[in-house]
């Protein structure tokens, strides 16, 4: 069982528009609404891989509902605790420009509701359970939430995969997560390094760098996903880059989580690191050629898994 936890969970609203006008009128069209949030992605992905997986986090109103009705369509386990105020709706706009992303904050959490998550956290935390602890947090939330949840998890004898950004990561890893994935612009902002590299090789080198770096601080398995430049992945004794594959992008959303999920998979089946890592290439490419933020297809996955 791999359990994870969404304090930001969302409803994702995903349209087209011909032209972008800005400030004035935009006629979308081909909008599709899923449950969203990035833990919500990664159980999604694991229920396509086949692996028992239980979402939990904090969701409210008639946003928390349609998430909570979802998950229960796709067959995935969910054990949510409401919150007073409204789950938020992020609308991605695919554009000539490429995909435009509005996010809303998110409610304000209350002290005992963000409690209650800890208790039904702790609820679930079975000896060698798999947390995956991911996404933003709504206001209320206080910077060492990641931080406290790890250690928590940890006493239970549980496994931590962290996968967030900001100041709720350079808190979180305090607590040495087991296993992390940040991208590079996550990567970046954790070094305090801006602009732009010399050159793709340039930062393919500095990613190698930094991810072994994070590998002394107690992490035992770091990815850093690059986008269009594929990603690095070290577990101390490997440290390698392995390009994307080339697929028609529906929708990049939702492929970074999918990436998540087939480590996590990967990790709490056994596998081994080069398996682990053909199966976050082929499931985040998978991700990319769906709609909206749905997950890979099963047919997908296989088909990407052939290729070399």
């Amino acid at each position: 069982m791999i359990v994870t936890v969404t304090m930001n969970p969302a409803i994702d609203k995903t349209a087209e528009v011909d032209d972008f006008v800005v400030g004035g009128v935009n006629r979308l069209k081909n909008i599709r609404i899923d449950a969203g949030g990035k833990g919500i992605n990664v159980a999604k992905t694991l229920r396509v891989l086949n692996k028992p997986t239980m979402a939990c986090g904090l969701i409210g109103g008639s946003m928390g509902e349609t998430i909570r009705e979802q998950l229960k369509q796709q067959m995935i386990m969910s054990d949510f605790i409401p919150v007073k105020g409204e789950t938020r709706c992020n609308l991605k706009v695919r554009s000539k420009f490429g995909m435009t992303e509005f996010d809303e904050p998110g409610p304000h959490v209350l002290p005992e509701e963000l409690d209650d998550l800890f208790e039904r956290i702790r609820y679930h935390a079975k000896s060698g359970t798999l947390f995956v602890l991911s996404g933003s947090a709504p206001a209320g939330v206080p910077e060492d939430t990641y931080k406290r949840m790890t250690e928590m998890l940890h006493q239970c004898n549980c496994r931590v995969f962290l996968d967030t950004s900001g100041i709720l990561l350079r808190r979180g890893l305090e607590a040495a997560p087991d296993y992390i994935k940040p991208n590079l612009p996550e990567l970046m902002a954790l070094y305090g390094v801006r602009g732009k590299f010399e050159s793709r090789a340039a930062m393919i080198a500095w990613a190698k760098d930094k991810a072994e770096d994070l590998l002394s601080k107690g992490p035992k398995f770091v990815a850093v996903s690059l986008g269009a430049d594929g990603a690095v992945f070290c577990d101390g004794v490997e440290t390698v880059h392995v390009p994307s594959k080339k697929v028609e992008v529906k929708s990049p959303v939702g492929a970074g989580d999918a990436m998540t999920a087939a480590i996590a998979y990967g990790l709490d089946s056994g596998l081994h690191f080069r398996d682990i890592i053909r199966y976050a290439m082929a499931v985040s490419a998978g991700a990319c050629m769906t709609e909206g933020s749905q997950p890979p297809t099963k047919e997908a996955i296989v088909t990407l898994l052939r290729q070399e």
